[in-house]
Parts: structure tokens; sequence; C-alpha cells
């Protein structure tokens, strides 16, 4: 069984098929960090939200230690690939981005699109589809 790590390898050499990327993501265990209030963290930029998950939680303290967080404060959540895309980013008030591993070589980013959440995503024109 190919993994998502394997996935994100082979579309990053130019290999990639981005539905066995969105499955593999879907099939992936994520380690979703939470604000200081025990909610999911997000950011924005550009206007749009953004979701940061981890393929694993060394990565997480990776990046919490490039940004300067206190590694004592910082708390996460073990989430299904699958239940974070259709339960959470599927569901938002607005459309939201999931960012994988970010400031790593394999940096994913999955923008609010018709393939990512069907049921809240930006169209063609910019326009909010609910």
């Amino acid at each position: 069984m190919t993994t998502y790590v394997d996935e994100v390898r082979a579309y990053l050499s130019g290999f990639g098929d981005p539905p066995r990327l969105y499955d593999a993501l879907r099939d992936a265990t994520l380690a979703v960090p939470l604000d200081l209030h025990g909610r999911l963290f997000t950011l924005v930029e550009a206007g749009i939200p953004w979701m940061l998950a981890f393929t694993t939680p060394e990565r997480l303290r990776d990046f919490a230690e490039l940004t300067d967080r206190d590694l004592d404060e910082i708390r996460y959540l073990d989430v299904p690939g699958h239940a974070l895309i259709d339960r959470v980013l599927d569901q938002a008030p607005e459309p939201t981005g999931l960012v994988v591993d970010p400031a790593t070589p394999s940096t994913m980013t999955f923008p609010p699109s018709r393939e990512l959440t069907p049921h809240c995503f930006y169209d063609d024109e910019g326009e909010v589809v609910r």
C-alpha cells in the first residue's frame, strides 16, 4: 500500500497522480495543532484560512521550534485525514485550505477546491460554493 509520504515524493518528483495523492491524504493520520483555546489551529493568508497538519509529531515540533513557539505549550490531535477533510474542512463556515508539513522540503498545499472539499470551496470565479 502506498503511503501519503510515498505519494508526496512521487508528486514532487514529477510522477505524482493527484487523485492518488488525495486518496493517500485521506488514509493518513495527521498531527493537527490546537490553538490556545483547544480548537484546531488555522492561520489566514491572502484572506483564506489554512489549517496546518503534520505527518508526524516530530515535524510539528520542528515547525514549532522554527516559529519560536514554546514546545511545552504545543498541543495537537491525531486526526484521520478523511475526518479532517470531510468533517472539518468540508463543513467549515468558509472555504479553508490545508497545508501539510509546512516549512519542510515536502510541504504540500491543498487549496479549498472542489476536489478536496466538494461542499465548501471557491469556484472558478472566486465565489464561495456551499
